[in-house]
């Protein structure tokens, strides 16, 4: 069968999506794209037609076109704004044949906002306000459609209904630059046409006012302040007329049965408090932030995480869920219960040694949910709206509980995608399972460093590697827009990032290391096909290389504040600190504004901006040879200190003469088993130490150290039951940097994707892409699925004594250039097969020739 499948509309699937939310864009480009499935070997398209019409009147019809690119660009200038706009797409492949048709919707997210910004009479951001707005209608609907923005956290609900299943909308930015607004279509079918109607909505403080005694010490953000609403409800009706139903001063607000909400601290249910005493709103100053359309997907909490136990101790019920995650707990409430009684809810990471839950790694954050009963038998179901917290066990005093009473929801951005990993080590599955988990924990409209304690942010230097990994197993494309964004919010005239982003903690300008900024736009186009990420941001790009380049004393940046950060204890200038004692600040510093040179080069190649591509590419050069003139030994082979992050990451950025690489690489492996594969690297190199391994041909040693389970190693953690990836590597027992989950050492996923299946994109959406997997000796079997624009790439191989075997799908339209032991082919779409003399890399035999690699 020939069909389109996978229509996108800016890169967000529109296909088999569960929630309508997704379909919302925001113009005024507007790109269409999509895949499609052949049964003929090598498919590939010759040309497409595209019509578009919304309530059945056309639009557009493009004509066939005669074209390879799956792609189609729009100007929304011409296109309605907010309701459906249908498009049905046709394709012809390389034999003339013509496809099935496709049919799929979307939606302009953008508006013309002219709604007033309303608050609550009174001055606590921690006491949600319960705003509502009745009006009529008295005619047939054709559509009806809600923009609402409130700030922090919103739900809304219409007739007592609540709409939608989204959780901690509208997505959190630094709303004194951008405020994003969330877009709910298709609720016409929710209105009474003979009556009275009513419009609620609840407003929660979320990152609105999220002090506590970890932010204190610090500058308070520029987008805390008060909760307040704006939104525009509009009705089409079938005549033709049209209503707008927008906050102002006839709107009503009340206290209701949540009476305190904190991000860090938890939140309050009062049972007895059913009914709102509506009373006046307050007019209030917009938070100053431009509105715009929310286009990443909704948090949600579609999983449910049943007790693994629940035990009995002095200090209350405990209850083991068998894996860390970030969400809430859900209680079925006893009909005994007592008016006022209180049930409290306290949440955990880790067990004391003692089976007691440590508490002291939350610092500053509370972490509790508290429930009061109304008593009578009038307790149902409690489940906590506004908050969420990172924790594995929770501790419940206040009830007789028991197992099927209670259930832990994740709450995550909805970024899977279906993208998946195994091998024949249950150790590297293990790893890679707790590399998703905590990926997936620290998703919540920005990327963040850990879910459980009183911090939470994006933070850009834990990212630049993170961000090689998070596009193999999420659909990120849509976020690393959005982190763009709130980057280049935060970025002064100067061309200063800040170190987190919505900018809550850290300096101006960042650690030199945050190349995470222009990674993430390379990783949005590498993976996700999207380059306006790249053209909108280029300046901006520029301008954060050129702040680097003003600090800079020939060519050699002058600071650092975190370089190769938080590697093992002994690695490090003090046992609780996590500055590295081995590797030079400025070294790493350097190295990233060469790496960002090279990605301008690259970018402004890609954007067609040739004086741009000779500026970087001549910029880089400069700093490359002052690297090598100030760090690099060139009788000896060794760069800077010689710690093993030194020559990883000189060999990542190609920085060594190219007849000295291999030598290099030997002494960084010699290093690695001399040393028992204690290695020194940190968050950042840790990634790059075992890319140049595997590079360089020594994947045997990069699998043993990945497969460690002595300290410090992944298995280590598991050893000591992580189920998501710890801060550090060592079990510490202090309030200090001491998270459970937290991603940065997650970056280990993109090797298992690039060396092992050795699947690495080269050109824009895996259009072209390499296959050259490693096999290490001990590793028997491996196989992958990535999940990209122009469908799945699926790769096999397993080893059957002095031979391997390995298959692979190349979707429609991508071009797949294989290297598989001494076989190297360039494969079209379809399925192929492999089989090779299986070869060792070890000494003695013939090494594999140097890999591509992800930042090629």
């Amino acid at each position: 069968m020939f069909r389109p499948i996978n229509l996108r509309a800016n890169h967000q699937r529109l296909e088999n999506v569960w929630n309508d939310r997704c379909r919302v864009v925001e113009g005024p480009a507007i790109e269409l794209s999509w895949t499609a499935t052949s049964d003929a070997p090598g498919a590939c398209q010759s040309a497409y037609r595209l019509t578009l019409s919304c309530g059945g009147k056309r639009l557009l019809d493009t004509g066939w076109i005669e074209s390879p690119e799956q792609r189609h660009d729009l100007n929304a200038a011409s296109l309605p704004k907010g309701p459906k706009i249908d498009w049905t797409l046709r394709l012809r492949d390389g034999e003339g044949r013509e496809s099935d048709a496709a049919e799929e919707w979307f939606l302009i997210g953008d508006v013309a906002w002219t709604a007033a910004w309303i608050a609550p009479t009174w001055e606590d951001a921690n006491c949600p306000a319960y705003f509502r707005r009745a009006f009529s209608v008295d005619k047939p609907v054709k559509d009806a459609r809600l923009y609402v923005c409130g700030l922090g956290y919103h739900s809304v609900s219409i007739n007592g209904e609540e709409i939608g299943v989204d959780r901690l909308d509208p997505v959190f930015s630094d709303y004194s630059k951008t405020c994003y607004y969330s877009v709910y279509p298709g609720l016409e079918d929710w209105l009474e046409e003979d009556g009275k109607n009513t419009l609620s909505v609840t407003v929660a403080a979320g990152w609105r006012a999220n002090d506590g005694p970890y932010l204190n010490r610090f500058e308070k953000p520029a987008f805390f302040g008060p909760i307040q609403l704006s939104a525009m409800f509009v009705v089409e009706y079938e005549d033709g007329a049209r209503e707008v139903i927008a906050t102002d001063r006839t709107w009503q607000c009340g206290k209701g049965p949540i009476t305190r909400s904190h991000l860090f601290d938890g939140e309050t249910y009062d049972a007895r408090r059913q009914s709102v005493a509506y009373g006046p709103v307050r007019p209030i100053d917009p938070p100053g932030g431009v509105m715009r359309p929310a286009t990443i997907p909704p948090a949600i909490d579609d999983r449910v995480v049943h007790p693994m136990s629940v035990s009995r101790l002095a200090e209350g019920w405990l209850v083991d869920f068998g894996r860390n995650i970030a969400g809430v707990v859900s209680i079925t409430m006893p009909e005994d219960l007592l008016p006022g009684q209180t049930i409290t809810v306290r949440h955990a990471e880790r067990l004391r040694e003692d089976g007691t839950p440590y508490f002291d790694n939350l610092r500053g954050a509370k972490a509790t949910d508290t429930y009061i009963a109304a008593g009578r038998g009038r307790d149902d179901y409690w489940q906590p709206a506004f908050v969420y917290h990172g924790f594995r066990y929770a501790l419940v005093n206040g009830l007789d509980l028991t197992a099927d009473m209670i259930d832990a929801h994740p709450i995550h951005t909805d970024l899977d995608s279906a993208s998946a990993f195994r091998c024949g080590s249950a150790l590297i599955n293990a790893i890679q399972d707790m590399v998703v988990q905590t990926e997936r924990d620290n998703m919540h409209a920005i990327l963040t460093d850990c879910p459980q304690r009183d911090e939470r942010m994006g933070w850009m230097n834990d990212a630049t590697v993170r961000f090689e990994e998070t596009p193999y197993n999420f659909d990120a494309a849509a976020m690393f827009r959005k982190i763009c964004r709130d980057l280049a919010d935060e970025q002064k005239e100067d061309g200063a990032i800040a170190c987190t982003a919505p900018k809550v903690y850290g300096s101006w300008p960042a650690d030199p290391v945050c190349s995470s900024f222009l990674v993430a736009g390379h990783m949005a186009w590498l993976h996700g096909g999207d380059l306006s990420v790249i053209r909108e941001q280029f300046d901006s790009y520029a301008r954060w290389e050129d702040c680097l380049l003003a600090h800079s004393d020939g060519c050699i940046v002058n600071y650092s504040y975190y370089g190769d950060w938080a590697g093992p204890a002994y690695a490090c200038e003090s046992p609780e600190g996590a500055k590295s004692a081995v590797t030079p600040g400025t070294f790493m510093s350097t190295g990233y504004s060469y790496y960002n040179c090279r990605l301008l080069e690259k970018f402004a190649r890609l954007l067609g901006r040739a004086a741009d591509e000779a500026k970087y590419a001549d910029l880089a050069g400069k700093i490359a040879a002052a690297m090598l003139e100030k760090w690099y030994d060139r009788e000896r082979r060794v760069f800077a200190t010689g710690s093993m992050a030194c020559p990883a990451f000189a060999l990542w950025l190609d920085l060594a003469p190219e007849g000295d690489q291999a030598a290099i690489a030997r002494a960084l492996r010699d290093d690695l088993v001399k040393n028992d594969y204690r290695f020194t690297t940190g968050n950042l190199c840790t990634k790059y130490l075992l890319d140049e391994l595997a590079r360089f041909g020594y994947v045997d040693e990069a699998y043993a150290l990945v497969t460690r389970e002595e300290y410090p190693s992944w298995g280590w953690m598991i050893q000591n039951e992580a189920t998501t990836v710890w801060e550090r590597f060592e079990l510490k027992d202090n309030g200090g940097m001491n998270s459970y989950c937290h991603p940065m050492y997650g970056a280990v996923g993109a090797w298992f994707y690039s060396a092992l299946a050795g699947l690495v994109p080269l050109e824009d959406g895996w259009k072209r892409f390499s296959v050259a997997p490693k096999l290490p000796e001990k590793l028997m079997s491996c196989q992958a699925t990535v999940d990209t624009p122009r469908g799945s790439v699926n790769i096999r191989w397993v080893r059957r004594g002095n031979q391997a075997f390995m298959q692979l799908d190349v979707p429609f339209g991508a071009e797949a250039e294989v290297t598989f032991g001494h076989v190297k082919a360039l494969c079209g779409s379809g399925r192929h097969s492999f089989s090779t003399e299986a070869w060792r890399a070890a000494e003695g035999r013939e090494r594999p020739a140097a890999g591509t690699r992800l930042n090629d």
